[in-house]
């Protein structure tokens, strides 16, 4: 039976769930000369180009909501890049489609082995541990506006996880700096 993709769990809070294409330059940053999470061999130029071109088969078959043959696809590209952080990021996604969250939360994880200020990776595994570790979410979320500044959606989640565990002061600030940088986005305290 095939897979298609479903609704994610119901949060308080702003989540990404964009495909992460492979661009020109992220395809060179991680891949090319990588070495594989064990150290033990780089990754080679024909492989980096395998592993692009399966995640952008695999990009294809996810935007088409073909879950099945796009986490075929990701798997090949990790067989030739095992530090592909655009396989692991797009597998999270289907994991949590599919409501498995430990294994999304092990491939952000992975993904920010490769890349630890990948901004996609850290916001959504941020959403994964509000509820089960709200101090490791804060810390995501200020890693994900630390690297991306105008990131209003982390700015507003970051703010009211911040209210929500007693800094109301921090959360205050952050959720106004998120209002001023998208003027869609609302404080659900003002409602």
């Amino acid at each position: 039976m095939k897979r298609t993709h479903r609704g994610l769990r119901d949060h308080h809070y702003l989540r990404t769930v964009a495909l992460t294409a492979v661009l020109l330059l992220g395809a060179t940053s991680c891949s090319g000369e990588d070495s594989s999470p064990d150290g033990s061999s780089q990754v080679t130029k024909a492989d980096a180009k395998q592993a692009a071109s399966a995640v952008q088969a695999g990009l294809k078959a996810h935007s088409d909501g073909d879950l099945d043959k796009a986490e075929t696809a990701y798997d090949k590209a990790l067989k030739y890049d095992p530090t592909n952080k655009f396989a692991f990021y797009n597998l999270a996604l289907i994991d949590e489609a599919d409501e498995n969250y430990g294994l999304a939360e092990t491939n952000y994880r992975s993904a920010l082995e490769t890349d630890p200020k990948y901004g996609p990776a850290l916001f959504n595994l941020a959403i994964l541990r509000t509820k089960d570790d709200p101090k490791e979410a804060i810390s995501l979320y200020k890693s994900a506006v630390a690297g991306d500044a105008k990131d209003a959606a982390a700015w507003l989640n970051l703010g009211l996880l911040q209210r929500a565990n007693g800094d109301k002061a921090s959360g205050n600030k952050s959720v106004l700096r998120a209002v001023a940088l998208d003027s869609t986005l609302q404080d659900p305290a003002k409602r």
